[in-house]
């Protein structure tokens, strides 16, 4: 059939952080993002990379650092579920400090 090597969608999401577990490895992390102008929550795993045969060096650490609440920004690519490939905090904006 044509079409079977599909490219594997990726994207951007800025949302705030609304949980995080530890996957049933005990390796991985898995957590729930809220995205801008989402309703529910979607639950991201951290990557895999098959260099370190385990989840992308950084990542995870990033991800345990992060408070339930901040805002954040992932970068993800399908695979089994959506697979965080860049994770960062973004910093809170005071605006009193915008005058």
């Amino acid at each position: 059939m044509e079409g079977q090597d599909k490219k594997k969608r990726t994207g951007t999401v800025v949302g705030e952080l609304k949980s995080r577990k530890a996957a049933p490895n005990k390796i991985n992390v898995i957590v729930e993002i809220l995205g801008a102008g989402e309703e529910k929550a979607r639950q991201y795993r951290v990557g895999y990379d098959p260099k370190v045969k385990g989840p992308i060096p950084d990542v995870p650490k990033a991800v345990k650092a992060a408070n339930i609440g901040d805002r954040v920004e992932i970068d993800w690519v399908e695979g089994e579920g959506y697979n965080i490939t860049k994770f960062q905090v973004l910093k809170k904006t005071d605006k009193k400090d915008d005058k």
